[in-house]
């Protein structure tokens, strides 16, 4: 062990590490220049000219903490430019047609040039009106200031001064067929057939220009479905059952079930080590959960969120209220953890770089994604900045910078990468959290179901968000005593460096440091310390095919290993080789080729060898050889074969499972055997049996059987996974036949289930992919909150239909909340309108209003006077023709009437 004033000095040796300057870390990266635009013709040509002679350089994109910048304001563009000294004079004005390819744009627009019958005379001086221009090549216009204008077209983008515009006296501002070409990068012919100015104008595929804003929820006026507030959701039991030749059965299990209680999850958890003995049972968990955005709330067993050496349960209060920001959504992962609802679900930085002026920049979340998040065209300065960039684990911590050269979206743009670190409890800038939490260890013994709640403890800790690179924590923890708490997490913008320190002040101190430089694949190093011990880890990318690995501690020893890899269409090669500091060497060897497959493992103690053979996607044969180096030496040789069914459960488990075989080794000889299947809903089933093993010459079998119960809506097979409800809830949709149309379900109405897309959950197309479809519901998980619920009518029956189509349905953690749709009969009544003398009523105003609701339905007929008065329910509904009665003006519907009725209506 090392001695104290040794570790302290390892501690102050470790510190200087997190100021290592922001621009360690940035680097330069060569680019193309780009030619401004910002002048016309000479100037244009000249520049281009000169670049190409240049050293072509940009600068990386950097990521740095966003500022407070301020658009430019959207001026009036001015006008106002000199008359052209260069006026032609033996030119004229004449109309002609603006064409792109074959489609005429512009049937006529007055120009000024020189044309004979069939030929234009000094034709890239030609003047064509500005706006004409723009019009036709699809360019849209934004005043940038006084002088400069931004020009937008679906193939380029360009800024230029408004004032070297020429001035024509007739047609106004004016650009020549010579300009548009240097300026756009456009062709043009003259079409003495069309009589038509042609453009050549590139395709582009067509791409979001910006990062599209859905829709938004509308819930108000909506009708609401409240979630249960009491319910006993899901009961789950693991039994595991295990036994040798001469020795009792053991049977141990698992029983947990979860539910709802006003708007807050409730998960219980029973360990039994004898399921036939009560007395050993005890209580593992009981927590009541209720998680939103802005706070969460636990009662019952939970983790600190101060480090604990006690090793015993806590058990008390802990809330979490967070300030700007909402937590990472870890919905549906099981479990409750208060320090993962401190790590924000995104945070937001700055991208900058150098570019050529006149470069069009687009960030994008990868080169071959259609969406753009922003996009700027390079000014004068040469510095392009996108700020207040989301960044987060399920957005993505990597973008591409896209760069443009003049701007042209044609051309093959130039692709950078901008990559975030993120440090798990980093917050946004401005933003904070506190967490308060206090109760009591508890303490199990043996036979004791409840346990003994002992010393109290509490802690209090605030954390802000000081800075992109910087966030600090401060509280106190009680434990018997009081302790100081400080918290520091930095992570220079930009760069593999992270450092996370931590410590606990007061009678004793402990103090916590672990620095990381994360540039995986080619370099990895992490050192974690306490005053007890230093701990790391390193991993180099030497090479493609080699690296370094090695881990451990300075004062209880390492290991080193070196890796090779390499791989081919059809073969593949992972292999290691290690020694620790006592000298004792490991080794493995992974080996693919074609359909066979070869693995290897080996210490100075056992070996483990394995060859398998694929016959087909679902069938293999393993042969399988171990050994241990012991006063035995024992070894063991295994021949099976092993089939997959090609079908799984929604969980991704195979249907059926079974792996038969036969061993032989130095204990004796024996069938090895297996077999799994979740062919039964709810219930998944595992059993084994080996009539020897390495160091027993006894056989042995295990059973693992878990059967889950859903008891929402009457008793059904579970789904498995039960602690994703502790965090979780859902929605339980049941659309029956309500063939009497009273809104409840009678004994004789089924369940429709043939078709399952007709959901729409706020705005989105819920896939059938994602729905869980039992024999009687569609069950659909959810994070807590409150949805906008749509039904599609296409999705039901033609002749059923639901009464309601949209709800504001209320989701909480722990429960389903049921959604029962009636598909009430729809009826339709049609036929013909005819007037007094008999003949056909085109574009009449036929309605059908319910005498109960005074609800309406309304036809329009046809040119041969035919209506259709579609979705109708049972019930009494007066007919009106242009709001006038008709000769039978009453029509009832009931559960005997055709689904399809004609009535012709005739005018009095």
């Amino acid at each position: 062990m090392l001695k104290a004033p040794l570790k302290i000095f390892y501690f102050l040796n470790l510190i200087p590490l997190i100021s290592i300057s922001d621009s360690f870390f940035k680097s330069s990266l060569t680019l193309a220049e780009i030619a401004p635009s910002s002048q016309l013709i000479n100037t244009i040509l000249t520049q281009e000219n000169t670049q190409a002679e240049k050293k072509q350089t940009t600068q990386k994109p950097a990521i740095s903490p966003p500022k407070n910048t301020q658009l430019e304001p959207v001026l009036t563009p001015s006008h106002e430019t000199k008359l052209d000294p260069n006026n032609l004079t033996d030119s004229t004005t004449f109309i002609i047609g603006l064409n792109v390819g074959e489609r005429n744009l512009n049937p006529g627009v007055l120009v000024r040039g020189k044309v004979t019958d069939t030929e234009a005379v000094d034709f890239e001086n030609w003047l064509i009106p500005y706006e004409a221009v723009l019009g036709t090549l699809k360019f849209t216009s934004k005043v940038i200031s006084d002088r400069e204008v931004e020009l937008r077209s679906p193939f380029k983008i360009v800024r230029f001064n408004l004032n070297q515009i020429r001035n024509d006296p007739e047609l106004g501002l004016v650009l020549s067929i010579k300009e548009i070409k240097a300026l756009f990068g456009i062709q043009a012919k003259f079409d003495s057939r069309e009589y038509a100015i042609v453009f050549d104008v590139p395709e582009v595929q067509n791409s979001a220009s910006n990062e599209r804003e859905r829709q938004p929820v509308i819930l108000k006026g909506l009708p609401k479905i409240s979630a249960p507030n009491l319910t006993l959701s899901q009961v789950e039991e693991h039994i595991n059952l295990s036994g040798t030749e001469g020795s009792d059965l053991t049977n141990q299990g698992t029983l947990s079930a979860v539910g709802t209680i006003l708007g807050s999850s409730w998960f219980v958890q029973v360990d039994q080590a004898d399921l036939k003995e009560r007395q050993t049972w005890q209580l593992s968990e009981l927590q009541v959960l209720r998680q939103t955005d802005k706070s969460d709330y636990y009662l019952g067993s939970q983790p600190t969120f101060w480090r604990s050496q006690s090793g015993n349960d806590f058990w008390g209060f802990t809330t979490i209220q967070r300030q700007g920001f909402s937590p990472f959504p870890n919905y549906g992962i099981g479990g409750a953890n208060p320090t993962q609802r401190l790590q924000p679900e995104r945070i937001t930085a700055t991208v900058t770089g150098r570019a050529e002026p006149g470069t069009l920049v687009r960030l994008v979340p990868n080169i071959y994604s259609k969406k753009v998040i922003a996009e700027q065209l390079v000014n004068a300065s040469g510095i392009y900045r996108f700020d207040n960039v989301p960044v987060g684990r399920q957005i993505g911590t990597n973008y591409q910078v896209l760069l443009y050269p003049r701007g042209l979206l044609t051309a093959q743009p130039l692709v950078e990468n901008a990559r975030f670190k993120i440090l798990p409890e980093q917050l946004p800038v401005g933003t904070s959290a506190l967490v308060i939490s206090g109760g009591w260890q508890r303490r199990l013994k043996k036979n004791d179901f409840l346990g003994k709640f002992t010393q109290f403890n509490a802690g209090v800790v605030q954390r802000w968000g000081l800075a992109q690179d910087l966030t600090v924590g401060v509280g106190g923890v009680y434990n018997s005593s009081f302790n100081a708490l400080g918290e520091i997490f930095y992570q220079p913008s930009g760069s593999p460096f992270r450092a996370v320190v931590s410590g606990l002040v007061g009678n004793d101190m402990d103090v916590n440091i672990d620095l990381i430089w994360n540039d995986y694949p080619n370099f990895y190093a992490g050192v974690s310390s306490n005053l007890n011990s230093i701990h790391y880890n390193l991993d180099w990318g030497i090479s493609p095919q080699f690296r370094f690995v090695s881990n451990g501690s300075f004062d209880q020893g390492a290991n080193f290993n070196i890796q090779y890899s390499a791989s081919g269409s059809k073969s593949s090669t992972l292999a290691t080789l290690g020694v620790n500091t006592d000298g004792r060497f490991s080794w493995s060897l992974n080996q693919s080729l074609g359909k066979f497959y070869f693995s290897h493992q080996g210490n100075h103690t056992s070996t483990s060898s394995q060859l398998s053979y694929l016959l087909n996607p679902s069938q293999s044969l393993f042969l399988n050889y171990q050994t241990l180096n012991s006063s035995q030496n024992a070894n063991l040789l295994t021949a099976y074969w092993s089939y997959r069914s090609p079908t799984r459960n929604r969980y991704g488990e195979n249907l059926w499972q079974t792996e038969l075989g036969y061993r032989i080794g130095s204990e004796g000889s024996g069938i090895y055997a297996t077999a799994g299947t979740t062919i039964v809903p709810g219930i998944l089933l595992q059993a084994r049996y080996e009539g020897v093993s390495l160091t027993s010459e006894r056989s042995s079998f295990s059973l693992q059987l878990v059967p889950s119960l859903n008891f929402q809506q009457g008793i059904s097979p579970g789904d498995r996974q039960l602690e994703r409800l502790h965090t979780e809830g859902g929605l339980l949709v049941r659309p029956f036949y309500d063939r009497n149309s009273n809104g409840k379900r009678d004994r004789n109405e089924e369940i429709y289930t043939d078709n399952p897309e007709f959901l729409i959950i706020n705005n989105q197309v819920v896939k059938p992919g994602e729905l869980d479809i039992k024999k009687d519901r569609f069950l659909l998980r959810l994070p807590p909150g409150t949805y906008r619920v749509e039904l599609e009518p296409a999705g039901f029956p033609p002749d059923f239909q639901p009464s309601v189509n949209a709800f504001a349905v209320e989701v909480v953690a722990g429960s389903y909340t049921p959604i029962i749709i009636p598909l009430q009969p729809s009826y339709t009544v049609g036929g013909v309108v005819t007037d007094a003398e008999g003949k056909p009523l085109a574009g009449a105003r036929v309605e059908a209003i319910s005498t109960k609701s005074k609800s309406s339905v309304i036809s329009i007929t046809n040119s041969a006077g035919v209506y259709y008065l579609e979705q109708l329910r049972q019930g009494t509904y007066e007919l009106k023709v242009n709001g006038k009665s008709v000769d039978f003006n009453t029509i009832t519907i009931n559960a005997q009437s055709e689904t399809l009725q004609e009535l012709n209506l005739k005018l009095p």
